[in-house]
This record gives structure tokens, C-alpha cells and sequence, in this order.
């Protein structure tokens, strides 16, 4: 059975994942009462991640890596500087990487961003569950995490309104 997955993303009230110049400011920090919107949770179900270079670029920028002790595959044509351990640079198409996911043992894999990689992973049918965590922020322009693909049908499975405005939609794709 091929792994599940999961795409785990906030994105602003008009379908944003960045402002214009790829700057995720309007993101809110975290709560002073500790919450995590579910992804200590979520975290700890995930065998494997992907994401694209800019994603993991930004996450660089974190300090510590985030993402040690677990498998993440950047999507890159470039050399990657400073690469953590775990990580891997690679350029399989969608499908091919998740079989080598699977041959590997995964379960469950997060597919963490960017856009063209959502994008990729969306048109080749591959992502099985979307929990998309929503801003109310309205960014006007920046960078789409839909833009382009064909339309598709989600099943809401739940929804979660925290008390700082922040909504939280889990679909399954349909």
C-alpha cells in the first residue's frame, strides 16, 4: 500500500501561501498559550517529507533545523548549501518518488510546500488529504497554492475555529 498524503499548510483567507516577494510576516506568531494548531500531532505521524528549494531555503532560515530526525526530499536542479542530515536534494517525478517512499517504508508523508510542488503533487493525483490552516488575512497577491491545476472535489472531514481567528479545514481529495 502506497503512503499517504498529507498536504499540511496556512495559507491567507484568498489562497495565499506568500506575500509577493515570498515573505510569510503576515503569518501569525505562536500563541503565548502554546497552541500548535495540531501539528505536534501531525508531526509525529509523519514518516518522510517533501518540499521545494525555496521552502526549504526558508527553513533554513528557522535556526535550528526543524525537521531533524526524519527523511525530507527537496525538489532542486541545484546543489543544496548546508544540507542538514536526512535531507536529500532529488528531481523524480512526483510518482516515482513516492514508490521510493514507499520501497522505503513510509507511511505517511508530509508534503510541506511550495506551490509548484502542491501543484505537481495535485496534478498527478497524489495527495490524499489536505489540512489547510486559514489567515484571516487578506494578501491580495503573492504566491497561489492552487493556481493552475484542474479542478477537483475535496470532502471536508472536519473544521476547527481557534480563538485567535485561525480556521482549520481537513479534507480528503475526493
Amino acid at each position: 500500500m502506497r503512503p499517504k498524503v498529507t498536504l499540511y499548510i496556512a495559507t491567507s483567507l484568498d489562497g495565499h501561501i506568500a506575500g509577493v516577494d515570498g515573505g510569510l510576516d503576515w503569518l501569525p506568531q505562536i500563541s503565548p498559550e502554546g497552541e500548535d494548531y495540531g501539528y505536534a500531532d501531525f508531526y509525529a505521524d509523519v514518516d518522510a517529507l517533501v518540499m521545494g528549494r525555496t521552502t526549504y531555503t526558508l527553513a533554513q532560515g528557522f535556526g535550528d533545523w526543524p525537521y531533524a530526525g526524519k527523511p525530507v526530499y527537496v525538489y532542486t536542479h541545484r546543489e543544496l548549501d548546508a544540507v542538514p542530515a536526512g535531507v536529500t536534494a532529488i528531481a523524480d517525478e512526483p510518482a516515482a518518488l513516492l514508490a521510493r517512499l514507499q520501497a522505503e517504508g513510509a507511511r505517511h508523508v508530509w508534503l510541506v510546500g511550495g506551490a509548484n510542488v502542491v501543484q505537481d503533487w495535485m496534478a498527478a493525483g497524489l495527495v490524499d488529504a489536505l489540512i489547510l490552516t486559514v489567515v484571516p488575512v487578506l494578501l491580495g497577491s503573492g504566491i497561489a497554492l492552487f493556481s493552475g491545476i484542474d479542478p477537483q472535489r475535496l470532502v471536508l472531514t472536519d473544521c476547527k475555529r481557534y480563538p485567535d481567528g485561525l480556521v482549520q479545514l481537513r479534507y480528503t481529495c475526493g
